[in-house]
């Protein structure tokens, strides 16, 4: 972003806070008249319906009219108006991950829980992936910034993204819109509700179905013949029942059924950052990439399909009973959600590494109960609760060699002998000399291509109780406290199988010097009086031969591991009212992540010669996040003015950290970490009839402070900022609305989101840098009073290309030394995700 744009962001929001102070200087001690006013949104953030102004907490809240002029229908939408969160998706849409503050979980493990719990009417969704879709129709979004340990429970311990759905209503009525947009983009989408029994049980059923052409050009190569699809697809359909019961004047209850079925090609990663040698790697052996790279071209390489099936439904159930003693809230859900998919692990026309469609899938099925007794004894407000879970997971991978890999590797394993690139039969000519000749594979049978996983299994059950309360005292007409405590007791379970068709190379090898073959190598080697240069180029030619997907140490122990955890978690704040219109605020809070297993394949514990790898042990300790937080929130100008403004400071134990090697995925605890920083939001009613201005900004300094890990490629990232964590954010919206004519209504939006510069990499390399961007957004309409509208919107109207997230190019290059952001590049290349480019689309709705 030029810092032209920059300023004019800033200035736009100067001025805009400006406007409120003049209109509040104006403003009469006795009130406005007919003075237009903001309206109040009411908010569940405490387990309570109340104002959002009067919940001592750092919250964005987003009403039905912002988030429609917005254009939000998933949780990726959300941050062109939610300063401060950040959200992701890399090697498929299913693997989603929110931020907030700079804190959240990377990468495709499923092993790895939300640090930002998405919760969808009351009930969690076990990952953040599994909460990402089409939304359909919203009251509101919640973004609750901090731990929110106390009330919602593990898993939230950088924030919660609260979602409520539009509910049934006794008065009939309904809708239908139709969209048509770029890249033949369709999506028509409708509801109807009203009552079943006259004020005892009304419905709402909602449906909608969405399909796109996608996002990149994606050439395949298959069998010497290229072909053109496109990748980032959509293709999906989704419905959503409810019932609304209230039989008395103490009971009401509201049912949800919600069934969505995903058909897509996703996800391809285009050239982001390609050295020349890299390149010519790939070209060597027949294959292509983008050299120079040329993100905006949105160009990607592979040599086989994407695909993506998800198939997510659930139904849930709320009562509210009102009791003598006070509420008492039952919440049960039950969850299955599952995915099957495909990928080009290499990125690139060439045969190198892939998942085949039918071995790599997740079902993960998650059932959960809630009960919260609440009330208010005089100044006392109360809340005590219970919570349960169980989650079943069943997850199956299987990561396989390409024909193309073995004289891939072999011009690796030689370059420079057989000049530019080495020689495609190295494999086996590097065996015969590590070896003395005693291992002889012919070259083209060391690593065949479909050698690799036959398949991996996981089975991992994760059981959690909790007990919790929540309570608020009022000490005086302006002074309250209100503290909270949680604690959570969380039992995991995990089961592995695994089976590996080693290719004769790996095999060989572990014949030769064991199941760890690069240790076993290194003690022979260095009995034998090898130089040390020898010693470490074996070592690492060993490594690259004998990848994890090729190594059999585990086929026959597999994984038996369980774990439990406990953690008290709760808040503590102070509320002063300074004024009836402004109120102070600070407090503390803890938040809680259970650890977890490492699902994946992990060589680590003693090795028993017979069978291979025994009591191996992947998992990774709780994430602890102790926030502290002070603010202020204001109602100025007569009601026209909202202001809202926080420091806070964090502190991360235990950070759960997965980064991507380039051959496979790392987690490692991060000692510590913190974040700290300023957070504002202000929603303005402009005296101009029908203009509405809301905006936020967030100052966010997160760094890590203390690691300890023990491998360079970690240990590197002390003292540097967490990844995708830029330092600011600024966002605004604006809203005019007016009537054109006595029966036509027009309406103009806009809002802009400003991030600065920031690394996209887990593991901080700096070619994974992002550079400072904005996104613009805007939407033009009429309606009817009969109903019937018509919008002209676009999204990403100046078409920026940025990386959502940029990874190493698979086994196509690394850092000199040890590999780490510390060292020189060397040939390290990168390829990267990319956001959405400009769209955009018409929508004609009708109502009544």
């Amino acid at each position: 972003m030029t810092s032209r744009t920059s300023r004019t962001l800033l200035m736009a929001a100067v001025s805009s806070f400006a406007l409120a102070g003049v209109a509040n200087a104006q403003a009469p001690e006795t009130g406005q008249g007919d003075r237009r006013v903001v309206d109040v949104i009411t908010v569940t953030a405490q387990q309570r319906e109340e104002s959002v102004q009067d919940v001592p907490l750092s919250i964005g809240a987003y009403d039905e009219g912002a988030l429609e002029s917005a254009g939000v229908q998933d949780i990726k939408d959300l941050i062109s108006i939610a300063p401060g969160l950040m959200v992701t998706s890399t090697q498929a849409e299913t693997i989603t991950t929110a931020r907030i503050r700079g804190v959240g979980t990377v990468g495709d493990n499923f092993g790895l829980e939300s640090s930002v719990g998405v919760y969808i009417d009351g009930v969690f969704r076990a990952r953040n992936g599994v909460g990402f879709g089409d939304l359909g129709e919203l009251e509101r979004i919640e973004v609750l910034r901090g731990p929110q340990g106390t009330l919602f429970g593990k898993n939230t311990s950088a924030g919660v993204l609260n979602i409520v759905t539009a509910e049934p209503e006794f008065t009939p009525g309904g809708s239908l819109e139709y969209t048509y947009g770029e890249y033949n983009y369709n999506r028509i989408a409708g509801h109807v509700t009203g009552p079943l029994v006259e004020d005892k049980l009304a419905f709402r059923l909602f449906g909608v179905s969405g399909q796109r052409d996608g996002f990149t050009d994606l050439v395949i190569e298959q069998g010497g013949t290229a072909r053109t699809t496109e990748s980032e697809t959509q293709d999906y359909y989704s419905f959503r029942g409810q019932l609304l019961w209230t039989p008395n004047a103490q009971v009401e209850g509201r049912i949800i059924a919600d069934y969505t079925e995903r058909d897509e090609l996703c996800c391809s990663a285009v050239q982001w950052d390609y050295t020349a040698a890299a390149a010519a790697f790939v070209n060597s052996v027949g294959g292509q990439v983008l050299q120079p790279a040329d993100p905006d071209r949105r160009l990607a390489f592979a040599n086989r399909d994407y695909q993506q099936d998800v198939e997510d439904w659930g139904i849930s159930a709320e009562f509210d009973f009102d009791l003598d003693l006070g509420t008492l809230t039952s919440v049960t859900a039950f969850r299955n959600w599952s995915n099957q998919r495909s990928q080009d692990i290499d990125y690139s026309s060439a045969d190198i590494a892939y998942r085949d469609f039918d071995n790599n899938f997740t079902d993960l099925e998650r059932f959960s109960q809630e009960f919260r007794l609440q009330g208010v004894n005089g100044d006392l407000d109360w809340l005590v609760g219970a919570f349960y879970s169980r989650e079943d997971l069943h997850l199956g991978d299987a990561i396989q060699f390409g024909t193309d890999w073995e004289p891939f590797l072999g011009r690796l394993l030689t370059a420079g002998s057989v000049p530019p690139l080495g020689t495609p039969a190295g494999v086996s000519a590097t065996l015969s000399a590590l070896t003395g000749g005693a291992i002889a594979i012919p070259p083209g049978s060391a690593i065949p291509g479909g050698t690799g996983v036959n398949q991996d299994i996981y089975d991992q059950t994760a059981t959690s109780w909790a007990l919790f309360t929540h309570n608020t005292y009022q000490l005086t007409d302006r002074f309250a406290l209100t503290g909270g405590l949680r604690y959570t007791r969380e039992e995991k379970e995990v089961t592995a199988s695994f089976s590996t068709n080693s290719p004769l190379a790996c095999a060989a090898l572990e014949g030769a010097f064991g199941f760890d073959p690069v240790t076993g190598f290194v003690t022979f080697a260095t009995g034998a009086g090898l130089p040390a240069s020898t010693i470490q180029g074996g070592a690492t030619a060993i490594g690259n031969i004998c990848l994890p997907y090729a190594r059999s140490g585990l086929d026959q122990t597999g994984y038996d591991q369980e774990r439990s955890d406990e953690e008290v978690s709760g808040t503590l704040r102070a509320t002063y009212d300074l004024t009836d219109e402004v109120m102070t605020y600070a407090g503390y809070s803890r938040g809680f992540k259970a650890g977890g297993f490492n699902l994946d394949r992990q060589f680590n514990g003693p090795i028993d010669p017979a069978l291979g790898y025994t009591d191996v042990d992947t998992s990774f300790a709780p994430e602890i996040i102790d926030a502290y937080e002070a603010g202020f929130k204001s109602t100025l100008a007569g009601g026209a003015l909202q202001l809202n403004a926080n420091l806070f400071y964090q502190e991360i134990q235990d950070f759960q950290l997965n980064t991507f090697n380039g051959i496979a995925f790392v987690v490692e605890s991060v000692d510590e970490s913190t974040s700290r920083g300023v957070e504002l939001d202000f929603q303005y009613a402009t005296p101009v009839d029908g203009l509405d201005i809301s905006g936020g900004y967030a100052y966010v300094d997160a760094t890590y402070d203390e690691v300890n890990t023990g491998d360079p490629l970690v240990d590197a990232i002390e003292g540097k900022n967490l990844s995708l964590s830029p330092e600011h954010f600024l966002t605004g919206q604006v809203i005019y609305e007016r009537p054109i004519t006595a029966n036509l209504n027009g309406l103009f939006s806009i809002d802009a989101r400003y991030v600065s510069e920031y690394n996209t990499g887990s593991d901080l390399d700096p070619e994974k840098v992002q550079d400072a961007f904005t996104l613009v957004n805007a939407r033009l309409g009429v309606s009817t009073n009969t109903g019937w509208s018509v919008e002209l919107w676009g999204r990403n109207l100046t078409d920026e290309t940025y990386a959502q997230v940029a990874i190493d190019a698979f086994a196509q290059g690394r850092r000199a030394g040890a590999g780490t952001s510390n060292d020189p590049r060397a040939t390290a290349s990168y390829d990267a995700f990319l956001g959405a480019p400009r769209t955009w689309g018409i929508t004609v709705a009708k109502e009544w």
